[in-house]
Parts: C-alpha cells; sequence; structure tokens
C-alpha cells in the first residue's frame, strides 16, 4: 500500500481487493464482508475520489407524456427493447447488456399516469441525461438531477418517483454507440410548471393567478396567490394535447376521409401556419380553435374568471393558444417554451444548492 505512485482513489481500491483477498482465505463471503462498517466507509471514500475527478451538472428533465425534455433536447417519450443489437445505433441505448431503441414513433406515444409502473421512464432517462450531456460536450458528470411531477401527483407520487429515478448511483451505459459514466449525486423532485415561473410571478405584484400547464397528456391548472400555490378548487383534466391531435384528426376524417400526420399537426400547433391545402388547413385551425374554446371553458367551469385572474400558459399546448386563442381582453401569457419545465427544475435547484453554501459559509 506504501506506493506513491498511487492516487487515493487507487490506494482505496488496492484496500478493497486486499480486504476481498483476506475474507476469501478467512472463508468470509463477500457478501457478509460488503456489510461491514469499514468496507461501507472505503467505499465512500472511493466514491467521493470519483466524484472530484468528474464534473459536477445540475440536470432538469421534464419527464412527459409525448415528450422527453432538458434545457436543450428533446425527443419522444417511446421506448421498445431489442431482441438483438442492431446494426444502426442511431437513438439506441445499450444498458445492462440489453439495447432499447428510444424516441420512435409519434403514434406509439402513450399516456401514462404512475411513471414507476416499468422501466420505460428509468431508461428514457438515461438516454436523457446522455443527449443533456453530450449537448454540454461531456460524456461523463457527477449529476445532481432535478424533475417534476404534475401537481395533480406530486404529493402522492414524489417519493416513490425519486426513489425510482435515484435507485443506481453509478451509472454505465452507451447511447448512439458513445459511452456515459454517471454519479448520481442526488434526485429532486418539484411541482411542475411552477419552478418555471418564479421570474414571471416575482412581476405579478400580488395578482390572483393561475398556472395552467397542457402537457401531452393532461392539463392542470394550479391557483396561485401572493406567489405560491394556493388551496383553491385545482384543474384536473385528461385531455392534453395528445386528444388534440386526435380530435382534429376526427375533424378531417368527417370532412375529407383522410389524416394529417401527428408531425403536420403539431407544426401548425406550434408555428400557426403550414405550406398545404388551404382546405384541409381551414379544417385544422378550426379544430385547433374549438380545442383553445374548450380550454378556456373548463377554466371557467372550475369558477376563474378569465378577466381577472392572470393565466399563466405553459407545455406545448401553450402554443395552441398563442396562436388560436382568443386571448382579447384577458391577461395571458403563453410561455411556448417546450424546455421551460426542464430548465426551471435546474433553476430551482442550483438557486437551494446555492444558499445551502451560503450557509455553510
Amino acid at each position: 500500500l506504501d506506493n506513491s505512485n498511487q492516487t487515493p482513489q487507487q490506494t482505496v481500491e488496492t484496500i478493497l481487493n486486499v480486504m476481498n483477498q483476506i475474507g476469501k482465505m478467512m472463508r468470509v463471503s463477500e457478501k457478509r464482508l460488503k456489510k461491514s462498517n469499514f468496507w461501507n466507509i472505503l467505499e465512500n471514500i472511493k466514491h467521493k475520489e470519483e466524484t472530484v475527478i468528474m464534473d459536477r451538472e445540475i440536470l432538469g428533465i421534464d419527464h412527459g407524456n409525448r415528450q422527453m425534455k432538458t434545457a436543450n433536447t428533446a425527443f419522444l417519450s417511446t421506448v421498445t427493447q431489442n431482441k438483438v443489437k442492431p446494426s444502426n445505433l442511431n437513438q439506441i441505448l445499450e444498458f445492462k447488456g440489453k439495447y432499447y431503441s428510444i424516441g420512435g414513433s409519434r403514434e406509439d406515444v402513450d399516456t401514462k399516469v404512475d411513471k414507476t409502473v416499468d422501466d420505460d421512464y428509468y431508461i428514457l432517462t438515461l438516454a436523457s441525461l446522455a443527449a443533456e450531456l453530450k449537448a454540454r460536450g461531456k460524456n461523463q458528470a457527477a449529476v445532481r438531477l432535478a424533475t417534476g411531477l404534475p401537481p395533480r401527483w406530486y404529493e402522492s407520487q414524489m417519493k416513490a418517483f425519486r426513489k425510482y429515478l435515484g435507485r443506481e448511483r453509478e451509472l454505465s451505459f452507451r447511447y448512439q454507440g458513445e459511452g456515459f459514466n454517471v454519479f448520481l449525486e442526488g434526485v429532486s423532485v418539484y411541482m411542475q410548471g411552477f419552478a418555471a415561473i418564479t421570474d414571471i410571478l416575482a412581476e405579478t405584484q400580488g395578482k390572483s393567478c393561475l398556472l395552467v400547464d397542457i402537457g401531452g397528456g393532461t392539463v392542470d391548472g394550479v391557483p396561485i396567490e401572493n406567489m405560491r400555490p394556493s388551496g383553491a378548487q385545482p384543474i384536473i383534466d385528461n385531455n392534453g394535447t395528445i386528444k388534440c391531435i386526435s380530435n382534429v384528426n376526427e375533424a378531417l376524417m368527417a370532412e375529407f376521409g383522410e389524416k394529417a400526420k401527428p408531425y403536420i399537426i403539431e407544426t401548425i400547433m406550434r408555428t400557426g401556419t403550414y405550406a398545404g391545402d388551404e382546405a384541409y388547413l381551414r379544417v385544422i385551425r378550426k379544430a385547433l380553435n374549438q380545442y383553445t374554446e374548450y380550454i378556456y371553458s373548463l377554466i371557467k367551469k372550475h369558477g376563474y374568471n378569465l378577466h381577472l385572474e392572470k393565466i399563466i400558459f405553459m407545455g406545448g399546448g401553450a402554443a395552441i393558444m398563442q396562436n388560436f386563442g382568443d386571448n382579447e381582453g384577458k391577461d395571458v401569457i403563453c410561455i411556448p417554451d417546450i424546455h421551460a419545465n426542464a430548465r426551471g427544475y435546474e433553476e430551482t435547484l442550483k438557486s437551494i444548492w446555492k444558499a445551502r453554501q451560503n450557509m455553510a459559509g
């Protein structure tokens, strides 16, 4: 052990190997050996050394029903396990000897109330980590993960979701043929939507607000008073943008006997326009306008005054409200940026982390 050429991490690794050899000679099982306090202390030292040599990254992920979003990336929330290694590794995640196709067809997108029911969102999380780290020019990092849940599920699912995402600390996987190593330092779960609008709320001057997050599967409304969620009636609805796209195609089928690809409808939702047959576009625009009417009627139905509340629309549906909604005479803010939640989670965790460091001196 007296080797000046070894790093502290290598020295600890040597001690662990020696302990393992001694345990074998003394016929002590490896399982029993690893339960010892000394072993755990050495493992913690080794992990701390590994963390030191890695850059620390605070990384936000928005686990949407339709799309996975980070601060700089987005892809469809679909995952399919492959029986054999694909020849083309584009959008392929390799983890523990298994291969997964990530972000497939828009038609394959499904809505999950509880994202911990299977491993799909865990695999999608690994792909998001890889995509965002690559966007930051890295393939390894000590990550503090920040994520969120819709208001309706926050209290009941927060602990389970945090445990689900943090079940492994040392992660090694490959995405699109490139290797990634992540040491997961911790997982923080925030209320979806709220983390992304703190700057806006600071400028409301105490006005009563309603945050409406229109996601792929759900519409969630959170009443806000004095810059924090109030106890007023929330909005809980299952007609998100996936249902909106379905409504558009129903209207097209009724009028022309054929549908439009989800990509085309999403482009019109996002930009308000598309180069195509005007007769078809007219039907699509009408159906999108009807969806905005539905959203406003939903808000009124829950007792909110459209002319007195400040209404903040977020999520993929915010672009629909911005481009097709009757917003005249209403105090409306639309945040169509699909990355807003992920960036909001990051900023919230950064603020908390900075405050803790300041308190520590």
